[in-house]
C-alpha cells in the first residue's frame, strides 16, 4: 500500500564538481522492509545513506522521508570520554529531552539486547572493535528512529568478530525493524533482506528478491561482481 511508504527518493543527482556519484537514482521502501545495497566500491551505495539521512545534500531531485533516521558507521564514532551508557543516553537526553533515568532504562535494554549489558561503565578504549561496533548500533537505536541506515558496519572489523556485529543485526531483522545495509556480506544479505539493490557507477543496475539476485542476476556487470565476490 502507497501508506506503507517509509521512503521515496526520486530523480537523485550528487555531483561532486563534476563528477557523479548519483546518476538519476529512483528508490523507495516500505516501512518493515529490509534492503540489501551491494556493489563495487566507488558506486555510489555510502552517498546514497548519507542523502538520505541529510549528511549530504543532493545536487536535484526529491526526497520524501517519513520519520527519522539513524546511522552505524562503518567506524564507530564513539565519545572516548564517555562510558558506552553514556554515549547510548547522550542524545536522547540532549537531543529529544529525555529524563535521565527514562534514558538509563532504555539503554539498558538496548545494551542487553546487544549482548553488552556487562559493559555499561566501560570507555570504549577497553573494549574490542566488534563491541563498539554493537555500542555504536544500540545508540542509534537509542533515538528510535523510523529507519536503519547501516554503511558497511562491518569492514572495519576482523573477520573473527564480524559475526557478532551481524548477529545483532540479525535480531533487528526479525523484529521488523526497517533497514538498509550496504554491505559486502553475501551471505548476511541473501538470508536477511526482503530486497537487494545492486549499484555500480551512480546508478541502481539491478534490484529483486536475494532469490534473483544471487540465483538469477541478468545483468553482466552484477554477474561479474558477484563471481570477484565469490573468489574473494
Amino acid at each position: 500500500m502507497e501508506n506503507d511508504i517509509i521512503l521515496e527518493m526520486k530523480n537523485i543527482v550528487k555531483d561532486y564538481s563534476g563528477f557523479k556519484a548519483l546518476k538519476n537514482v529512483d528508490f523507495s521502501m516500505k516501512k518493515g522492509e529490509i534492503v540489501a545495497i551491494i556493489g563495487p566500491s566507488g558506486s555510489g551505495k555510502s552517498t546514497l545513506l548519507r542523502c538520505i539521512n541529510g549528511l549530504n545534500s543532493v545536487t536535484s531531485g526529491e526526497i520524501s522521508l517519513k520519520g527519522e533516521t539513524g546511522m552505524v558507521f562503518q567506524h564507530f564514532n564513539l565519545f572516548p570520554h564517555m562510558t558506552c551508557i553514556e554515549n547510548i543516553t547522550y542524545a536522547p537526553i540532549k537531543v529529544k529531552k529525555i529524563p535521565k533515568e527514562k534514558a538509563y532504562e532504555k539503554a539498558e535494554e538496548l545494551l542487553k539486547m546487544v549482548g553488552l549489558e556487562s559493559k555499561a561503565d566501560v570507555y570504549p578504549a577497553h573494549i574490542s572493535g566488534g563491541q563498539k561496533q554493537r555500542i555504536a548500533i544500540a545508540r542509534a537505536l537509542a533515538m528510535e528512529p523510523d529507519l536503519m541506515l547501516f554503511d558497511e558496519p562491518t569492514s572495519a572489523l576482523d573477520p573473527e568478530i564480524t559475526g557478532e556485529v551481524l548477529n545483532v543485526m540479525k535480531k533487528l531483522a526479525e523484529s521488523h525493524t526497517t533497514m538498509i545495509v550496504v554491505t559486502h556480506e553475501m551471505g548476511f544479505a541473501r538470508e536477511v533482506s526482503d530486497r537487494v539493490v545492486f549499484m555500480d557507477e551512480g546508478l541502481i543496475v539491478e534490484e529483486g528478491s536475494p532469490e534473483d539476485i544471487f540465483d538469477r542476476p541478468e545483468n553482466e556487470r552484477l554477474v561479474s561482481f558477484l563471481s570477484s565476490m565469490l573468489r574473494a
